[in-house]
């Protein structure tokens, strides 16, 4: 008997598109991430970087190129936090299983991705040709101003970058570097200023009790090194004139970026697309791709609505898998939503349909 449960039946569904497609792009956001071990920059599997509650920062904020030029030795020590976070990191089984479906695909597939960490190149049967980093890469650098090559990033660069641990406790007293003083940034502390319940937020309060949560712009232990930015002994990274380099990633408010490696991968993902012949039954995987940052989710369905109406012979399917935003609104194209359940869980699931599908069992 079939199963009347909403998530199975939109399970059902997408993985008939899936294997009937003849050609599938990949759409991923940070959501793709999480079973990687890696958070996200909102909702419920947020965890970027600690000293960011302490500094009172959203991650945008940091996520700036202004911070390289107003405090670039906090900008590094984030930056090769999300580096090391990244690049120690494997892609899950969800990135084998889409690449094999793509790669079973008389058209193949492509990948489009909002993430930095890289883990596309590093996944057989999509790799470099096959990638598209919309905004970027941590697998690369760039120098401050934007001119000049884009080069492949050296590890060694990050790995002279000290940052002391940050491994404070709760009720711990810390000294904190406070802005706003005529004299400049001072340190300043207090019997009342405290870490947090949370290990992260500095709190003070007065004898009464009355206080909160105060911003830092760096946190130490009384006289010792600020665990918010790379110590000052360490020669900060540059290309091979000198000049300051930074991640070649498309930051917030970003008029420096250099686009020219995204630019090629761009045209070989537009090369692909306009090779599928007119009757090609497109289908695209959406994963993990979250509003605040639309990028990735609105590529997607505008890539389902421009192919339904430019090539009716053909077909176009949009699966939006998305652990709290699965929803696919209305629009040209079939689109199908596949929600309450992470990446890697829904890829699983739908890999048993797709294989059973395929191997002529279809789908119970």
């Amino acid at each position: 008997m079939a199963s009347t449960n909403p998530t199975d039946s939109a399970l059902a569904e997408a993985a008939k598109a899936i294997a009937d497609a003849d050609a599938m792009v990949i759409g991923t956001g940070a959501g793709m991430g999480v079973d990687s071990g890696l958070g996200t920059f909102r909702g419920r599997n947020a965890g970027v970087w600690m000293p960011l509650k302490a500094m009172q920062q959203d991650f945008a904020e940091m996520s700036c190129p202004d911070v390289f030029e107003e405090d670039p030795r906090a900008a590094w020590a984030f930056w090769k936090f999300r580096h090391d976070a990244y690049t120690t990191s494997s892609p899950h089984e969800g990135y084998r299983i889409l690449g094999e479906w793509g790669s079973n695909m008389r058209g193949g597939c492509f990948s489009i991705t909002s993430n930095i960490d890289g883990h596309w190149v590093r996944t057989p049967g999509i790799g470099e040709a096959r990638t598209y980093e919309m905004h970027g890469a941590l697998t690369h650098m760039q120098r401050m101003d934007g001119t000049g090559p884009i080069w492949p990033t050296d590890a060694a660069q990050y790995e002279i970058l000290k940052v002391p641990p940050w491994d404070l406790s709760p009720g711990e007293g810390v000294e904190i570097l406070k802005r706003g003083n005529k004299r400049g940034p001072q340190w300043g502390s207090a019997a009342a200023t405290k870490v947090g319940d949370d290990g992260a937020t500095i709190v003070s309060y007065d004898g009464e009790g009355v206080g909160g949560p105060v911003a830092a712009a760096g946190v130490r232990r009384p006289g010792g090194p600020d665990l918010c930015r790379v110590s000052s002994g360490c020669a900060l990274p540059t290309d091979g004139t000198g000049a300051p380099s930074r991640p070649n990633v498309l930051m917030f408010g970003d008029g420096m970026f250099n686009g020219d490696r995204i630019d090629e991968q761009e045209q070989r993902y537009k090369r692909w697309l306009d090779g599928l012949p007119p009757t090609c039954r497109l289908v695209v995987v959406e994963v993990g791709a979250g509003t605040a940052v639309p990028t990735i989710r609105s590529s997607c369905s505008g890539l389902i609505g421009q192919w339904a109406r430019a090539r009716p012979e053909g077909h176009a399917t949009l699966v939006r898998i998305n652990l709290d935003q699965s929803e696919v609104g209305s629009g040209d194209g079939e689109r199908i939503a596949v929600g309450g359940m992470g990446a890697l869980e829904a890829l699983q699931k739908l890999d048993r349909l797709v294989r059973a599908r395929r191997q002529g069992g279809g789908v119970a």
